[in-house]
């Protein structure tokens, strides 16, 4: 029989298993550690940026061109960009662990929230995170960010962020929300000249939203404002997903940040018709005053235009034939005063009644 100091002693090629007497293995090597047996810090440097992340299924993407089925979009509107995809990063862990310049906490108006996400990011940073809420911070309003220092968290601050409660009644208004919340993270970023942030999944399926609406808005948002110049500053955005949104994530973010020229191809079947407007917000089609040509009143200069609900005079063509009686239109006053500049060469398309 061995003795336990003959068993430590003996060296491996002996065909002797070698003992660690560490309980919780080599130093910093335990589950969740760091070096010194500390909290694990995970550095930006270490991730794999999303333009050195292979495609899935070894890249063999279907040629949607040859089903017949017409795409949504007849040019790509996300083009590839490797620079735009060197900034990006899917990471499915723990933001608290991110050693950046500040990370996205998801919680409610009163900043109380008990969840997973939360109380990691309260248990790590200490109790000074709370005094800071409570004696300065004290609410944050949905769609609005608040900013405090990070404490005992690797990262240097902390952007909270209120997302909204999705009821189908009202998904206009949870989608502008939603919207708000990313664009105002970003933004603070920019006026923190931040170089490095971790954005989590901001909607929650604990306020039902659906996860995939929630990522198109998340990732054409971020997409459009780091194509902006204002936010090249930016230099790594740490998607920071769990392993619900894990998947969720890895079919979406190759639509809205292409790897390949293949991919930026694919995604004009695969991306949704509606893809926001020019900083990823939600467009109401039912608010745009669709304006189009009418030679008519070009020819005749017949228009008496009146505010709300006006009728005009001249006869308009509305779907290939002469209105009966004069169409009815929409206009705001701001618009109105400006027929007299621009004449009536052109005319608001008839409310068909």
């Amino acid at each position: 029989m061995f003795s336990l100091q003959y068993l430590v002693s003996r060296p491996v090629e002996e065909g002797l298993m070698k003992l660690d007497m560490e309980p919780l293995g080599p130093l910093g090597h335990g589950p969740g550690l760091g070096p010194g047996l500390g909290p694990r810090v995970v550095e930006v440097k270490s991730l794999t940026r999303w333009s050195q992340t292979p495609p899935a299924h070894g890249g063999l993407l279907a040629d949607y061109s040859l089903s017949g089925e017409l795409p949504a979009h007849k040019h790509c509107p996300f083009p590839y960009n490797p620079t735009l995809n060197h900034k990006v990063v899917l990471w499915n862990g723990d933001i608290s662990e991110l050693s950046l310049d500040a990370i996205v906490h998801s919680t409610n108006e009163s900043m109380t929230e008990r969840s997973p996400h939360s109380d990691r990011i309260h248990h790590r940073a200490g109790r000074g995170l709370r005094d800071e809420i409570i004696n300065e911070v004290i609410e944050c309003r949905t769609g609005g960010v608040r900013v405090t220092q990070g404490h005992n968290l690797p990262a240097r601050f902390i952007i909270h962020t209120v997302g909204p409660k999705y009821n189908v009644k009202y998904q206009t208004a949870a989608e502008n929300s939603l919207h708000m919340c990313y664009r105002n993270v970003l933004q603070k970023a920019k006026e923190l000249n931040l170089q490095t942030l971790g954005l989590c999944v901001i909607n929650s399926v604990r306020r039902n939203y659906p996860p995939d609406r929630g990522a198109h808005i998340a990732l054409r948002t971020l997409r459009r404002h780091l194509e902006l110049p204002s936010y090249s500053q930016l230099d790594a955005v740490v998607l920071a997903v769990d392993n619900v949104d894990l998947s969720i994530y890895e079919v979406l973010l190759p639509l809205y940040f292409p790897r390949s020229s293949a991919e930026e191809a694919q995604s004009r079947w695969l991306l949704p018709a509606d893809i926001g407007g020019s900083l990823g917000e939600p467009v109401l089609p039912d608010r745009q005053i669709r304006i189009i040509d009418n030679p008519h009143h070009a020819l005749t200069g017949k228009c008496s235009l009146q505010p709300a609900a006006a009728q005009c005079s001249a006869p308009c063509k509305g779907n290939g034939a002469l209105t009966k009686p004069p169409c009815r239109i929409r206009a705001s006053s701001r618009v109105l005063s400006q027929i007299g500049t621009i004449g009536c060469s052109r005319a608001y398309m008839p409310l068909t009644s």
